[in-house]
């Protein structure tokens, strides 16, 4: 009984010729039965006078739980006294203290009555024969438990007694905070946890009753929803509720109110008060907090901001709180907009993953580095809030096990407390743990070590942390998918049906090395004078047929995800690299996109057809944009088919900007790998050319071609990408920015800010701009799949491209929206039937939240992938590296230490660069808020001025490196204390660096004075 922990093991059995002596006997067994609950022999009743003694230790009547234990029990006495005197012993397994002594103590009462039995038995034969209960309790043949009771670690501790190469006790499952020997690790303690300072302490509220939280739950005093944490904090989460028709975010913050808690969690959470919703300046300190939070480490830098409540579930995070002004003479109503909050109160269901990823952080575990050739820093030890904690909970159990502190990876999860006999091995080491409970006698849930992946920092290792951590399949695929692949002779020839393509000038635009090529163009010269351009997409739908189990798999799957030293596809590579990547000199099936186009760009005519083509070139972006540069040469179809569509990339181009579509950047980089070993030697950024923006050009006018086509046909089932105007509150920093740079940012339409960010031009310093649009793009949600019927027109807009309407249908081989697009058009077509379930709105609903999940994750475990080799590359033995950075953010809390945010442009790192050497409340130190500036004497830092930075590795346990950024030029501040200008001590006293008359002495004079 799984929730119970309660389980009946029978051991036993013989080596032929020792009569069972033997305890390392090779046919020595356990046996797990599973009684028929039909027996009459294991039936519970409840009114049973025998079980009477389960209500003992309640004063309030047996629970469910304790009838399930007294069942269990009547189970075990049942086969203690069918296999009694067999050489068998049967024990009931069970974390419950208080079911074990039940056992116990029922057992000795019915034996006791049979022991009264027996001596009336024997005073009616003869009266002279008189065996006293004590006597018999002597006799182990008269007077024997029918079964015993162990807990699950008092078993495993006898098991490995008789087997010292056992080692089972890490895996025990614990259920309890106490930090007494096994005997006592009880999921019923109440005992309070026992910290080495020797505190005890409760540290939570008792969650209430299931019957008291249902009915609360259908009163309306309390809401049921599935707690969710925010990412980078498990103190910051919400719940999912429903109010009427609508959906409400409710904000859980704090360790107090999320009230043990686990990100999936399924809870019933109560409201505050309204005076203690977020609103104004408390949201706004939320807000902060949660941001000084996230820019704490050197990392990668964002793309865009993170998706909102709203964006990601569908919801809203505020409610219209009316009330009353008397600023005026008449009293004036308004509505104030608050997230309400809230405290978990019970918990319905469990959800603990199956395993987490992440390390021990032990006091034993730091220790001083200075990394084999590599530049990895020892820091100044300083205890961090991790070490604190592990100081205070790492404990030494007398049966050899050690308490010690599991940090996941995802920092959604809480630190566990993890019980194992082999800490010191795990040191060092990414882990598997599960989480087993999280009792209200201990600050932190407990769990059990599972497996070892690896050496922290080894690139394997951390790799399959990162797709584990971000859930990202990478299992082959099963042989039921591989069943649905062509066989291996198949091959590609034309079908009734499909228009034939082969004729044509087509080819392919892509990275260098790119397998899997979705997509591939054409543009010729029309008789009329016009141009026939074409889109033309892999046809996977031809292979992957709807309901098979390759769908399936490809539908959970959703994306592919795309990694540093690696590709993990959402198709087999039979499809993926094969026949369905449009290779140049090989037949392919398409579905392709057909316009007619006049020279000046204006369309005049589309047409969707299946086809067959064949490409004649493969080129990279950088043999694209040769073409478009070389002069005119009408004998090379290949160059004069690129030229004619970079000249109508560039009209439609201006075209979609002039409607208000929007140039954006971001700090994308490439990696130089090693060709055998695939570690990264170097790090770059990524380079673009005009033949990037071609082909993007002619893949968003195909997106949104099939958008309006598929809309027209199925106006509630089609999947379609939204991209939502962003809150004005988020670029309100930015706006000030700007502005104290001298220039204005208008975000009234995506128009209006392309218009003012095409002006925002410093002529001497070219970055500038793009890391204006760098920041735009921050300021915005990432785009999200969605089903047509489940919004209203207006809300299908995609911002970032001005467009009304768009979708996905141009990447196939790795998104399954752009497959779903493709069944859609096909049947709009009249090509194939719509499959049945996209016909479905609450399939399709799911479907695109899946979607969304799986694209989110993808590209976060993309950026931790570029995080990682990035780390790589400045741990070598070159790493350290100085470089120029543009400031991005300056800190103006005048109460904590002064630092500033700063971007690497050349490796797209993004960080805090710390002025840990000037305290907060130096009287030089003045900082502008307003002007986004901070000033030491004669020295100014401001938002946006070019630095010079050096980054290194920290690295204070195996557990533990990370990027740092340090201040280079300009000089700020005082001299670090352990720097000395003007002086040097020794052991006979104090002597000058230089005498007041030396040369150097003037000379720096003379350089102040110049200053």
């Amino acid at each position: 009984n799984n929730n119970n922990h309660n389980s009946i093991t029978c051991t036993g059995g013989e080596k032929e010729g020792d009569g069972g002596k033997n305890k390392n006997s090779p046919k020595k067994r356990c046996v797990i039965f599973f009684p028929d609950i039909h027996h009459v022999g294991t039936q519970y009743y409840s009114d049973s006078t025998s079980n009477s003694t389960s209500n003992s230790n309640t004063g309030k009547g047996k629970t469910i739980n304790d009838e399930n234990d007294a069942r269990i029990r009547q189970v075990a006495l049942y086969y203690g006294e069918a296999l009694a005197g067999g050489g068998v012993e049967v024990i009931l397994l069970s974390d419950d203290k208080g079911c074990r002594n039940l056992a116990m103590k029922e057992q000795e009462e019915i034996l006791v009555d049979n022991v009264n039995t027996n001596d009336d038995e024997h005073e009616h034969e003869d009266g002279d024969n008189d065996i006293t209960m004590e006597e018999q309790r002597k006799d182990n043949n008269t007077f024997k438990f029918l079964y015993s009771a162990q807990s699950v670690r008092e078993h495993v501790s006898l098991l490995e007694r008789d087997d010292p190469n056992l080692s089972l006790s890490d895996v025990v499952a614990q259920f309890s905070a106490s930090s007494n020997t096994s005997n006592n690790n009880d999921k019923t303690s109440s005992t309070p946890s026992l910290t080495k300072s020797g505190r005890k302490k409760l540290y939570y509220g008792a969650h209430l009753p299931q019957d008291e939280l249902s009915i609360g739950t259908k009163a309306g005093r309390y809401y049921q929803g599935t707690i969710r944490a925010e990412r980078g904090s498990h103190n910051r989460c919400y719940v999912a509720v429903r109010q009427g028709e609508d959906r409400v975010a409710v904000s859980i913050i704090g360790e107090q109110d999320i009230n043990r808690a686990v990100d999936g969690d399924v809870v019933v959470v109560e409201l505050h008060s309204i005076d203690k919703w977020i609103g104004g300046d408390d949201e706004n300190a939320v807000e902060r907090n949660a941001n000084d939070k996230k820019e704490s480490t050197v990392g990668i830098a964002e793309e865009t901001a993170e998706p909102s409540i709203r964006d990601e579930s569908n919801v809203t995070d505020v409610i219209g709180i009316p009330s009353t002004s008397s600023t005026t003479d008449n009293n004036q109503s308004t509505t104030a907009f608050k997230r309400p909050t809230g405290k978990v109160v019970g918990i319905i269901r469990r959800n603990f993953r199956k395993n987490y990823c992440g390390s021990i952080h032990s006091i034993n575990g730091r220790k001083s580095q200075q990394g084999g050739g590599g530049k990895e820093t020892k820091e100044v030890f300083k205890p961090s809030k991790r070490d604190e904690i592990a100081n205070e909970y790492e404990t030494e159990h007398q049966d050899g096990t050690i308490t010690c502190v599991f940090y996941a990876v995802d920092a959604r999860i809480p630190p566990v407390l993890v019980r194992t006999t082999q800490r010191d091995r795990l040191i060092g080491k990414r882990i598997l743990v599960a989480i087993d409970s999280w009792p209200l006698d201990s600050q932190f849930p407990l769990g059990h070590y599972v497996k070892t992946i690896g050496d922290t920092g080894l690139k394997d290792v951390e790799t399959e942390v990162l797709l584990h951590e971000h859930n990202i399949p990478c299992e082959p695929f099963p042989a039921k998918v591989l069943a649905c692949l062509p066989p291996e002779d198949y091959k590609i020839e034309l079908e009734d049906g499909r228009l034939d393509l082969r004729h044509l000038p087509v080819l392919s635009i892509d990275p260098p090395g790119c397998k899997d090529i979705d997509d591939a163009l054409h543009c010729t010269v029309l008789p009329n004078g016009n141009y026939q351009v074409g889109v033309h997409i892999a046809d996977v739908t031809h292979y992957v047929k709807a309901g098979t189990p390759i769908d399936l798999e490809a539908a959970n799957r959703s994306t592919s995800t795309y990694l540093v030293n690696k590709r993990l596809d959402m198709l087999p590579g039979l499809l993926t690299t094969d026949l369905c990547s449009l290779k140049g000199n090989v037949d392919r099936f398409a579905f392709s996109v057909l316009w007619e186009v006049t020279p000046a760009a204006d369309i005049v005519n589309v047409e969707f057809k299946k086809s067959i083509i064949h490409s004649i070139a493969a080129l990279t972006y950088q043999q694209a944009q040769g073409m478009i540069d070389q002069p005119d040469n009408d004998s090379d179809i290949q160059a004069g088919a690129v030229k004619r569509l970079a000249s109508l990339a560039r009209k439609f181009r201006e075209r979609r900007i002039a409607a208000g579509a929007l140039t954006l950047a971001s700090p994308e980089v490439k990696f130089v790998l090693d060709s055998e070993s695939l570690n990264p030697t170097d790090v770059q950024a990524y380079q673009l050319f005009e033949a990037n923006a071609l082909v993007e050009e002619f893949m968003l006018l195909a997106n949104v071609t099939v958008g309006k086509k598929i809309l027209r046909h199925y106006p509630t089932l089609s999947i379609l990408r939204r991209h939502p105007a962003p809150n004005r509150a988020m670029f309100d920093s930015l706006i000030s920015k700007a502005r104290c740079r001298g220039f204005s940012i208008n975000i009234e339409d995506s128009k209006r800010l392309a218009d003012s960010l095409d002006e925002a031009v410093i002529e001497n310093d070219p970055y500038f701009n793009k890391l204006l649009r760098i920041l735009s793009t921050r300021c915005m949600s990432p785009a999200q799949y969605f089903c047509s019927g489940e919004y209203k027109p207006t809300d299908w807009h995609h911002y970032g491209l001005a467009a009304p309407v768009y979708t996905h249908f141009t990447s196939p081989i790795r998104r399954y929206a752009d497959v779903c697009v493709h069944r859609l058009l096909a049947a709009a077509i009249g090509v194939d039937p719509l499959p049945v379930h996209l016909s479905s709105k609450s399939y399709l609903h799911d479907l695109a939240a899946n979607m969304n999940r799986r694209h989110r994750a993808a590209q976060l475990a993309g950026r931790a992938s570029v995080q990682l080799h990035t780390l790589i590359v400045f741990s070598g033995e070159h790493g350290e590296k100085e470089e120029d950075a543009y400031v991005l953010d300056v800190e103006s809390n005048e109460s904590v230490e002064p630092s500033f945010t700063v971007i690497v442009p050349r490796y797209g790192i993004e960080g805090k660069v710390r002025l840990s050497h000037i305290k907060a409340n130096d009287e030089n130190l003045v900082r502008d808020a307003s002007k986004h500036s901070i000033s030491y004497t004669d020295v100014t830092i401001q938002v946006f001025d070019k630095v010079r930075v050096k980054i290194r590795v920290k690295a204070e346990q195996d557990t533990q490196k990370e990027l740092m950024l340090d201040l280079t030029s300009p000089v700020f501040g005082p001299s670090p204390p352990n720097i000395k200008t003007d002086e040097m001590k020794s052991k006979k006293g104090e002597k000058r660096l230089f005498s007041p008359n030396s040369k150097k002495a003037i000379k720096a004079k003379k350089a102040k004075s110049a200053k």
